[in-house]
């Protein structure tokens, strides 16, 4: 995700999916692993772990066996992690997303980028190839106080 289109910092505590109109209501991943990390690109390249700024890759959800929640088309459902990931505002935003194999077809919106912002791959591969095609996807969580919210500003009269 590009850092224009989050905006503010935000303490990132969960993902929410649109479901799409096919497919079944939930799926079971196994192996199933979800990353948070900064890169400086605005398109990614093949190789995974080159598209992080070094040492910001982070594992934020990990179960050896991860069923969704149930959601009826065009809804929300989300996808709550272990471990909340702090994002600074600035930089753009790595989700990364793996699993072995899983049971069901979950399917959720999508929207072309324009650019090669997705990189697609076999599990336990090292690279992929890209795509312009990106989940439709929010961000849940406690944003960060600008220096334009009230709290700032009681803060400057104190």
């Amino acid at each position: 995700m590009l850092a224009s289109e989050i905006g503010d910092a935000i303490e990132i505590e969960s993902l929410s999916w649109k479901r799409h109109i096919t497919g079944d209501s939930q799926g079971t991943y196994n192996d199933y692993s979800l990353y948070m990390g900064f890169c400086s690109s605005d398109v990614l390249g093949t190789n995974f772990d080159d598209n992080y700024i070094s040492g910001t890759r982070i594992l934020v959800m990990s179960s050896s066996l991860y069923t969704t929640p149930s959601a009826d088309p065009n809804e929300w459902f989300d996808n709550i992690l272990d471990t909340s990931f702090w994002y600074n505002g600035e930089d753009n935003l790595i989700i990364e997303i793996e699993w072995s194999d899983g049971v069901g077809s979950l399917y959720t919106w999508h929207w072309d980028s324009g650019g090669q912002r997705c990189v697609i791959g076999p599990y336990g591969a090292s690279t992929g190839y890209p795509s312009t095609n990106v989940p439709n996807l929010r961000l849940n969580g406690v944003l960060s106080l600008s220096n334009t919210t009230f709290g700032r500003i009681k803060a400057a009269f104190i």
